[in-house]
């Protein structure tokens, strides 16, 4: 399954565009939030961020959202402090690209045949916060993610094991807003939110 986060109506997929905001959030819906939010996948899952995105000429330049997202320990987690540059995961800096939203894409898995890549471990949760580029302050969004056991490629693999490095390639690039084709995996999708005043 492909899950989508959606913060404002003008940015919303149209499977979450279409509940007014009365309504119970779509359990398809997720979102970084200003208070602790867990998401739950399985090994060899992939978590999508999908970056705030304008259509030019709709919104002043000045005021685009744009993000930083870092990978970080549950200390900074929960004061949404990172310590260093070093925990940057992705930078959500293009909102008015031509090709559509940016998109990043995390796999979790055990091993990485890669210096910069991320392994992740059965059973251990995982921390992301999200901090606006350029501006200073207390303003933070988080995302607590768990990992709960083992996902779909290891059930459809046989030609190398699980453990095996070649078998379990991060991917953590960015991408065009088009969709990918038919996968064994699934995905989770989250929509970064525009910055709104906590309470409201």
């Amino acid at each position: 399954s492909r899950l989508q986060g959606c913060p404002l109506p003008g940015l919303c997929p149209p499977s979450c565009r279409s509940h007014p905001p009365a309504d119970p959030w779509p359990p398809s819906c997720l979102r970084f939030l200003w208070n602790d939010y867990t998401v739950e996948v399985r090994l060899n899952d992939y978590l999508d961020i999908i970056c705030p995105h304008y259509e030019e000429g709709t919104v002043d330049p000045h005021v685009m959202e744009r993000y930083t997202l870092y990978l970080v320990e549950p200390e900074e987690y929960r004061a949404c402090k990172p310590r260093s540059k070093e925990q940057i995961r992705w930078e959500c800096n293009k909102p008015s690209a031509l090709h559509g939203p940016e998109k990043f894409s995390e796999k979790f898995q055990r091993f990485t045949p890669f210096t910069l890549g991320k392994e992740f471990k059965e059973g251990h949760s995982y921390y992301y916060i999200s901090k606006p580029i350029h501006q200073h302050g207390e303003a933070c969004l988080k995302l607590k993610v768990t990992v709960t056991g083992k996902g779909s490629e290891d059930a459809h693999s046989s030609s190398l094991p699980a453990d095996d490095a070649a078998a379990h390639v991060l991917r953590s690039v960015g991408q065009n807003s088009g969709m990918r084709g038919s996968s064994p995996f699934t995905f989770i999708s989250l929509l970064l939110p525009l910055l709104v005043p906590q309470g409201l």
